[in-house]
C-alpha cells in the first residue's frame, strides 16, 4: 500500500523485486543498507571488482566465481578465476592480528560454501518472474564517455544473455567523471545517476561519504519488498 502511494505521487519512482549490486565495490550495498536497513544477499554485493570487463567476464562465467583457487589478499579473498575480491565472515581484527592457519582455513571454508549458495541464488533471481535492478558503480577512469558507453552497453547485453526477468541497469558515477555520458546513452533500461563523490576505496563504510545523493538515488530506485535483518555486518561494530 505504501509503495502504491509513493508511485501515485511520484511517477518517476521505480520499484524492483530484486536490487542487485554488481560492484565495483561495496559502497552500493552499504548505502542501500543505510537507506533501507537491509540488504538482499547476492553474489557481488560485497566485492572489489575494479573493472567493468572483469564483471562482464564473471557474469558470463558465473559458475567459475569463487569455484577455483581462493587466496587471502589483504583483508579479502581473491578469486583467481575472475580476479574479483570477496569479503569473508571473519572480523577485520583477525586479519590485522596474525591469524592462525586454522582461522584462515575456517574463513575460507565458510566463503566457499556461501559463494556456492550465492551463485545458485544469482541464477534463480535472474529468472523468477520479478523485475530486477542491477547497479554498477563506474570506477574512476581516464577513458572517454564513448568508450565507457560501449562497455556499459556490453554489460547490459551480457545481462540480457543470462537474465530472463525484465530488468533495468543503473550506472552510478561521481560528479565530473565521464562528462556527457548521459547525452550519449539511449537505451530505455539504462539509467545514469551521479553522486558528488565516492567514499575511499579502502573504507567505503566511513562517514566520509555522499549519503545525501545516494539517498536520492534510492528514493527513485526502490525495493518492492522488505527483508528482516538477520545478520550483523562488520561495519556495525564501529
Amino acid at each position: 500500500m505504501f509503495n502504491r502511494l509513493i508511485a501515485l505521487f511520484n511517477k518517476n519512482v521505480k520499484f524492483y523485486g530484486h536490487v542487485i549490486s554488481l560492484g565495483y565495490n561495496c559502497e552500493i550495498s552499504f548505502q542501500f543498507f543505510l537507506k533501507y536497513h537491509f540488504v538482499e544477499s547476492s553474489l557481488f554485493a560485497w566485492v572489489a571488482c575494479p573493472s567493468i570487463e572483469q564483471m562482464i567476464y564473471a557474469l558470463l562465467h558465473v559458475q567459475e566465481v569463487g569455484a577455483g583457487k581462493l587466496e587471502p589478499q589483504g583483508v579479502m579473498w581473491r578469486c583467481f578465476n575472475t580476479d574479483i575480491l570477496f569479503h569473508g565472515k571473519a572480523p577485520m581484527s583477525m586479519w590485522l592480528n596474525h591469524p592462525t592457519p586454522q582461522q584462515i582455513a575456517e574463513d575460507k571454508a565458510e566463503l566457499v560454501d556461501r559463494l556456492k549458495y550465492l551463485r545458485a541464488k544469482f541464477q534463480k533471481t535472474a529468472c523468477d518472474g520479478k523485475k530486477n535492478l542491477y547497479i554498477f558503480k563506474y570506477p574512476k577512469t581516464d577513458e572517454t564517455a564513448q568508450t565507457a558507453l560501449e562497455k556499459i552497453n556490453r554489460l547490459e547485453q551480457t545481462l540480457r544473455q543470462i537474465v530472463s526477468n525484465s530488468f533495468d541497469l543503473l550506472i552510478v558515477l561521481q560528479e565530473g567523471l565521464l562528462p556527457g555520458l548521459e547525452a550519449l546513452s539511449k537505451k530505455e533500461n539504462i539509467f545514469i545517476r551521479r553522486v558528488a563523490f565516492y567514499a575511499p576505496d579502502d573504507n567505503v563504510t566511513t562517514e566520509l561519504n555522499d549519503r545525501l545523493h545516494w539517498g536520492k538515488i534510492f528514493d527513485e530506485f526502490r525495493p518492492a519488498f522488505k527483508l528482516k535483518k538477520k545478520k550483523h555486518f562488520k561495519f556495525e561494530d564501529r
